[in-house]
């Protein structure tokens, strides 16, 4: 193999290969990156048997094509570190080292075994949908906080995938609260999927960095394939399909609701939470009252106006569960739904209905 390349353009795609480079395992092999020439372009694999990354770099100029495997993260460090300009990638027939070249700097890298490399998973014919990246990004955005990443039942540390013809809906839950995101998709694909927290969050590393960019989403039995931008992605998905029946966790009916300025609603409960992290809320007349004391920190007092329609109430929550909500959203109002002092709350935006938050409330001391 002899190629030449631009480090910028290489080094942007390795740096997006490189998240599924294995750290733990006991397999050498899936510590390294493949390399492979394909037309006028390179393409790059990783994998650590759970996520797989496959990008194609543009604009290769390929002088003998070939393939193999080289150590990642040495490799991406390498390309990363070399200064702008034209890098060279060179094999010999014989002997078991590869050399990178750069403006004034020169490396030389042993090979790995290609045959080791694992062979990547199909996708097959199977039916997909199509969605906007950047409002994935923000969905997993909106959704995983509500997670618990080591958890050891798996909806739990997986976010529930709900796809029809025309909606993706997001729902995740730490059985304390329950976070629900739709948004809008083409394409005929029905069906379910567990996907885990570790595959959403690269997901919403690597993709949705542009407004426009438009992803495919195929879903098999046990795997999910993400494509776009000249990116490959996939994940196994957790297999066991047993997720809650979120539906009967949403309220239908409340007693009072409460329209709040987000902004006043963040800084009153980031002040709070210098003294505890359960707040009181009294909700009655034109504001909301909160208020959080611990015997050792004291006492937080804070008024924030508020037009409330319904019954008065005084409820506890858990302020950085109220905080998740509002900082995962860029609206200037919040609706705050709620009916008695022991039930869940509802949170959404002010005229949407595609991001819905259920809370479970703090019993109150007296």
């Amino acid at each position: 193999m002899k190629i030449i390349c631009e480090q910028s353009e290489l080094s942007r795609f390795l740096q997006i290969a490189a998240r599924a480079l294995s750290t733990k395992s006991t397999l050498p092999i899936l510590t390294g990156i493949l390399i492979q020439t394909q037309d006028n372009q390179l393409r790059c694999v990783t994998t650590d048997l759970e996520i797989a990354v496959e990008v194609m770099v543009p604009g290769i100029q390929v002088i003998e094509p070939g393939a193999l495997v080289l150590p990642g993260k040495t490799f991406v460090d390498i390309v990363r570190h070399l200064p702008t300009g034209p890098i060279e990638i060179k094999k010999e027939n014989s002997g078991n080292m590869v050399m990178i070249t750069g403006k004034h700097s020169a490396f030389q890298l042993p090979l790995l075994t290609q045959e080791e490399f694992p062979t990547l998973p199909e996708k097959g014919q199977g039916q997909s949908i199509e969605v906007n990246g950047f409002q994935l990004k923000e969905a997993i955005k909106q959704t995983i906080y509500a997670t618990l990443a080591d958890a050891p039942r798996p909806f739990l540390s997986s976010i529930f995938w709900e796809m029809n013809d025309s909606r993706l809906r997001l729902v995740a839950t730490d059985a304390n609260r329950l976070a629900v995101k739709d948004i809008a998709v083409q394409g005929g694909m029905q069906g379910n999927a567990l996907v885990p927290v570790r595959a959403l969050r690269e997901i919403a590393n690597i993709f949705g960095n542009n407004e426009e960019e438009k992803l495919n989403v195929y879903l098999t039995d046990r795997l999910i394939f993400i494509e776009g931008s000249g990116i490959s992605f996939s994940s196994r998905l957790v297999v066991e399909l047993q997720f809650p029946r979120y539906e009967q966790v949403i309220p239908k009916e409340f007693n009072g609701s409460v329209l709040i300025k987000r902004s006043d609603f963040i800084a009153a409960l980031e002040r709070s939470l210098l003294v505890s992290h359960s707040v009181r809320l009294k909700i009655s007349g034109d504001q909301i009252e909160i208020s959080a004391k611990e015997p050792d920190k004291g006492h937080a007092f804070e008024e924030i106006p508020a037009k409330i329609t319904g019954t008065d109430l005084e409820i506890g929550f858990n302020a950085r569960f109220l905080l998740d909500f509002l900082k995962s959203v860029d609206t200037e109002n919040i609706i705050f739904n709620y009916i008695q002092e022991q039930k869940p709350a509802l949170l959404q935006c002010e005229g949407k209905n595609d991001y819905q938050y259920v809370v479970m409330p703090l019993k109150l001391s007296a």
